[in-house]
């Protein structure tokens, strides 16, 4: 009699988990994102939305599917997926806001004939949040001179020395006597929107003009019936400061907002987004030729209106490097949406012949939406 015996079971094979292929991609379609991001940011005026991501996402995003990827991918796919999410990572590391020299950096102590700086985007002078009951806003003049007196500075970098009208128009401010008595034996250079003051003489005072370095020449820039025609055309005022026996060359910035949404049908006007990417560009061409020219020790600050993950940024010249690692953060931020400070909108750059020997981000007290920039330097 022959034993009749059972077949052997089948080998059992397992299917890869749903996690060993979409998290691979996840991370792949990330690094493409990057890779589009740093090719078109400032290059392509669709690209705005984007461009308006938070820097801090350059960082998070990728570290949090490094750990996703270690955790819920198996084989040879756990390996594609943390190279694709650390090759997102280190491609974006420039553009994530993170200033890791200030973990080390310490900078040298002051000398006695050091210069203090105080730049801020005042946000419309001295109008306050307060909004009336015919929405217009509350003004204290005694309140934001008081803000200013408290930063002790030798040169102030003001921004936004305007008011609005209900549809958003610029009107000027006639407040340039008022600051003189505030602040006697200061020197005052003002056009447009922009103002420095300065204990230190002028010896030269050059609004630097966007409009040679456009793509194109818009007809109604400025329009023609604006009440402050300077604000549309000049966004940098740049003012040599004779600071002992030489010459200090200081940029006091504010550069256009970028837009969001599609062009008008219209494509012949300045208020458009066409327009406005053509003039965030001009911006930054015009500084970069005025800088590149200047033979003097150079600072730049005020509000740029880019953050870190913009390419914009990166096209400031060579010669001009950021004062971040003199900081006391290593993610600063300057300017909050929604209650989250996720953004560093307001720089100051130096040439290597200026030390930094202080750098403070200021709470605005109320006052703005940006936080001021209080700087410490010497020649």
């Amino acid at each position: 009699m022959t034993a009749v015996t059972d077949p052997a079971p089948a080998p059992v094979t397992r299917r890869p988990g749903r996690g060993t292929v979409v998290w691979p991609a996840v991370a792949g379609a990330w690094l493409l994102f990057v890779l589009a991001h740093t090719y078109l940011s400032g290059r392509a005026w669709w690209w705005n939305l984007p461009d308006l991501l938070p820097p801090v996402a350059l960082l998070v995003v990728p570290l949090l599917l490094v750990v996703v990827v270690a955790v819920a991918v198996r084989r040879r796919s756990r390996l594609v997926g943390l190279g694709l999410a650390v090759a997102a990572l280190l491609l974006g590391w420039s553009g994530n806001g993170v200033v890791a020299a200030t973990l080390w950096h310490r900078p040298p102590p002051a000398p006695a004939d050091a210069v203090t700086v105080f730049a801020w985007n005042t946000w419309y002078w001295d109008e306050l949040l307060a909004i009336g009951p015919n929405g217009e806003r509350t003004r204290d003049p005694d309140r934001f001179y008081s803000y200013l007196h408290a930063q002790d500075a030798d040169v102030y970098l003001l921004q936004e020395y305007l008011y609005l009208t209900p549809e958003l128009d610029p009107l000027p401010v006639d407040g340039l006597d008022r600051l003189r008595r505030e602040f006697p034996g200061f020197h005052v250079a003002a056009v447009g929107e922009l103002v420095t003051v300065s204990r230190y003489p002028i010896v030269r005072e050059h609004p630097v003009d966007l409009r040679p370095f456009l793509d194109r020449q818009w007809p109604d820039l400025p329009p023609a019936d604006s009440r402050l025609p300077e604000y549309h055309t000049v966004k940098t005022l740049r003012t040599d400061l004779l600071v002992g026996e030489r010459v200090l060359s200081v940029y006091n910035s504010h550069l256009h907002v970028p837009m969001v949404g599609l062009p008008a049908r219209r494509s012949d006007t300045a208020d458009d987004t066409l327009a406005r990417h053509d003039l965030r560009q001009a911006d930054y061409r015009a500084l970069t030729a005025d800088v590149e020219d200047n033979p003097h020790p150079v600072l730049l600050a005020g509000d740029l209106n880019t953050s870190s993950s913009m390419r914009l940024l990166r096209t400031l010249p060579d010669r001009l490097v950021d004062a971040g690692a003199a900081l006391d953060s290593p993610y600063p931020v300057s300017w909050a949406r929604y209650g989250l400070p996720l953004w560093r909108l307001d720089w100051l750059f130096t040439t290597d012949d200026v030390s930094v020997h202080r750098y403070l981000m200021v709470d605005p007290d109320g006052l703005s939406d940006h936080t001021g920039q209080l700087a410490v330097v010497s020649l």
